[in-house]
């Protein structure tokens, strides 16, 4: 047998890319599928030198008979998919589904704990996939982090069929000997009772501690202690499962029959994701898109604009009422003020008619973009519109009642539509942070 490098082609098809991983049995590897020019997961049986002729049968039966399992679950999406099987250099070669992500242990090594909300999705996927397999009448019999992909898409994924059973295959295991993860193995497995679809269940409730613990609760210094562990320990009372406790002590009955069924531990993890906020369960296979909301002003914009439109109103208040320096005349005050007055007024008009325009967001979501972008132009024109008309008329009513020049008509009216333009603005931002904290919060309990 020749050892592989990256770079050899398997299979006259598949060539090898990097070493992703290696176990007990071999490595998996990235590769490219020349063939299809996609980039595939290929995993090598590995059989050290000198290993017996019937170790070596059995090694090429087993490899085999994971392809056959896992090819009986590959339109499920929650397990990863075996597309092919090849035979190189006399040993088979198990050419399936890439993942781009990293395994549950690695994250919870790196990152820590699950989240509840992703710890209930996990459960609830992994719960899912392992009724897909009974049902198919496929075991596991090595359920751990190790096992589980968590995709960067989010999705999560039971790999490595190479231990489990069908309830058609013939008996590959040695007498005495106990396939898979000591620390993630059912009792009643180490006790003899091989191939139990409950096993899974037992394993699956070790993994879902350790991903929300942190910790595998049987693991011990010694192989031994390990074994002892699993088949006399409890594990230590969980102090971050939360509403998990009640599914992760069930599924850890030391008596298979006492543990739920996967329907019944599905139900349990079905009730434990309606009590989540939707902010901590990442579901994603059923999100939502929600039409994009029009960006909303920056709250240090409007606050500039608010300040210079008080400022500007302030002013010109103080000019109608007499107040500049007693040495300055109306004429010569209203000519330094004539620049600011225009200034006030257009900026008035024109946030009038933005604020208007944002009215076209309370249309209903399926409106539409051109009609909401109509509605929005109009809104625009209208609010500017009707502000240049309440302006000029406000000057003139002044001007008629108060006897007023035209300057100074135009001074008090824009003083008055100022702070009404202020007044609306004001509310419109109001209205708009109320907005984002109700959506914020009915997100939270979606």
């Amino acid at each position: 047998m020749t050892s592989r490098l990256a770079g050899d082609m398997v299979g006259g098809r598949y060539r090898l890319a990097a070493e992703l991983g290696s176990g007990g049995f071999g490595r998996v590897w990235r590769a490219r599928d020349e063939t299809l020019d996609v980039d595939v997961a290929i995993k090598e049986l590995q059989l050290p030198p000198g290993t017996p002729e019937t170790e070596r049968a059995e090694r090429l039966a087993r490899a085999t008979r994971e392809a056959r399992n896992a090819a009986r679950l590959r339109k499920h999406d929650g397990i990863v998919a075996i597309h092919d099987i090849v035979i190189d250099d006399g040993l088979p070669w198990i050419v399936m589904e890439l993942v781009d992500g990293r395994s549950l242990s690695e994250h919870v090594e790196e990152h820590g704990p699950l989240p509840m909300g992703r710890a209930v999705e996990v459960a609830a996927t992994l719960l899912t996939a392992i009724g897909a397999a009974h049902r198919e009448g496929v075991v596991h019999r090595d359920i751990k982090p190790a096992n589980v992909m968590l995709a960067g898409t989010g999705k999560v994924l039971l790999t490595d069929f190479g231990t489990a059973i069908h309830h058609t295959d013939t008996a590959l295991t040695a007498t005495g000997m106990v396939i898979g993860s000591a620390e993630y193995t059912a009792p009643e497995r180490l006790r003899g009772s091989d191939g139990l679809p409950a096993g899974d269940l037992f394993s699956l409730g070790v993994t879902l501690y350790q991903a929300v613990e942190g910790i595998s609760p049987f693991r011990r210094d010694t192989q031994e202690a390990t074994l002892a562990a699993v088949l006399l320990d409890e594990a230590p009372a969980p102090q971050r499962t939360g509403p998990l406790t009640q599914l992760i002590t069930r599924l850890l009955d030391k008596d298979p029959g006492r543990r739920p069924t996967v329907d019944e531990a599905l139900a349990m993890a079905g009730d434990i994701a309606g009590e989540q906020p939707a902010t901590t369960v990442h579901v994603r296979r059923d999100t939502k898109i929600l039409p994009a909301r029009p960006k909303k002003w920056p709250p240090v914009g409007v606050a500039v604009l608010m300040v210079v439109i008080s400022a500007m109103a302030v002013i010109t208040a103080l000019g109608v009422a007499g107040l500049p320096d007693a040495g300055v005349t109306w004429g010569q005050f209203e000519d330094h003020m004539g620049s600011a007055v225009v200034s006030v007024a257009v900026a008035d008009v024109v946030l009038a008619g933005l604020v208007c325009a944002s009215l076209a967001r309370f249309l209903p979501a399926n409106a539409g973009r051109t009609v909401t972008a109509v509605a929005g132009v109009a809104g625009l024109v209208f609010g500017c519109g009707a502000t240049a008309f309440a302006f000029h008329g406000a000057g003139e009513i002044f001007r008629d009642t108060m006897g007023l020049s035209g300057r100074e008509s135009a001074t008090v009216s824009l003083a008055l539509v100022s702070v009404v333009v202020l007044v609306a603005v004001g509310s419109a931002w109001s209205s708009q942070r109320a907005d984002r904290r109700g959506t914020i919060r009915g997100r939270t309990r979606s």
